[in-house]
């Protein structure tokens, strides 16, 4: 039941998408009824386009704007904080005295440090609905606390997996395409995945999440799954204004640089506009030097528009097409009064 409907696109790692998507399949135990049934990853030489099926996310938004009307978002507050807080303190361990333990400590609470991404993604999505009242001020201060501590955190681990990487004659590179058991046997018992197997993964993969269970597919298999369930892409007219909504106010004119990588991101000069999908902690330098930010997603408790409000940055967010219909560049104005980009 359902269709596939266009989430997120993002950088990941198959170690990390995979530990992700299942932490969005298991959220906060007990504490939740809020679970995702049903995910669709397709990989891309490292940028993962996300999608959800249309019945499951009625269903979730449905449960949170009853638990958020019940106050079960109140009393969520205080373990966040403990999440957060654990997640630190895993990570220092792990860097400290490495171990798989320590690692698994971490993974548990890096799941549940995105599952408050995702939650406060869908109670932000309420909100812009009207369906609920609510502070998008608190909303976005655990949704940025909470992606902030996860992405950051999970780049500074990237001693502990060099050092595993190195133990075992693999690249860095090589090592994150494991699954999360097969790097545990590998930890323990030295045993590889084949380097040709890491390869195709690298170039392209799908997984699917289906009634809480993720599985992977590489090559044709995944080329037929894809095939049958992504939505057809519809054709992009040649637009010369992009409309969305202001993340932060102001009016400038610049070149475009698109950057939804971190590799992309070394390539941003300063006083250029970053045209991304949607920013994150890990693109923070290239922020820095945009003179203004334009986003495909996003809200107001997203990472593009809680960062231009704190640098001052004019920032549209949530034009959907942007990084589709404009190119590096293009001269463009952003005119974050009015939410409008328009090709000059």
């Amino acid at each position: 039941m359902g269709h596939w409907q266009y989430y997120v696109s993002r950088e990941a790692v198959l170690l990390e998408r995979y530990i992700r998507t299942v932490g969005y399949s298991q959220m906060f135990g007990r504490l939740s009824r809020h679970r995702v049934r049903q995910m669709l990853i397709i990989n891309h030489r490292g940028l993962n386009t996300l999608y959800l099926n249309s019945f499951d996310e009625k269903r979730r938004l449905a449960i949170v704007k009853k638990e958020y009307q019940n106050g079960v978002f109140r009393k969520l507050l205080p373990f966040w904080q403990k999440i957060i807080s654990q997640l630190n303190y895993y990570l220092h361990r792990t860097l400290t005295e490495p171990s798989i333990d320590y690692f698994k400590q971490f993974i548990k609470y890096y799941q549940l440090s995105r599952a408050i991404v995702f939650y406060t993604e869908e109670l932000d999505k309420l909100i812009k609905q009207k369906k609920i009242k609510g502070s998008t001020d608190l909303i976005g201060h655990w949704h940025e606390q909470a992606e902030k501590a996860s992405s950051l955190g999970w780049d500074k681990l990237q001693p502990f997996f060099r050092k595993i990487a190195k133990n075992h004659h693999l690249t860095i590179q090589q090592l994150m395409y494991y699954l999360p058991e097969e790097f545990f046997v590998l930890f323990k018992e030295g045993i590889k995945v084949p380097l040709k197997e890491l390869r195709r993964r690298q170039d392209y993969y799908l997984l699917l999440l289906k009634d809480g269970r993720l599985k992977l597919y590489i090559g044709r298999t995944a080329q037929s799954l894809e095939k049958k369930a992504r939505p057809q892409s519809s054709r992009l007219l040649k637009v010369k204004t992009l409309k969305g909504q202001a993340g932060f106010y102001g009016k400038v004119k610049g070149r475009v640089r698109i950057i939804n990588t971190s590799a992309q991101a070394q390539s941003m000069k300063q006083g250029e506009i970053l045209v991304s999908t949607m920013t994150t902690p890990r693109l923070i330098m290239a922020v820095k030097k945009a003179k203004a930010i334009v986003t495909n997603e996003g809200g107001l408790i997203c990472h593009a528009a809680i960062i231009a409000r704190e640098l001052k940055i004019p920032c549209v967010i949530g034009t959907k097409i942007a990084t589709q219909v404009l190119k590096d560049g293009d001269l463009v104005e952003v005119d974050a009064n009015r939410g409008i980009v328009r090709k000059l």
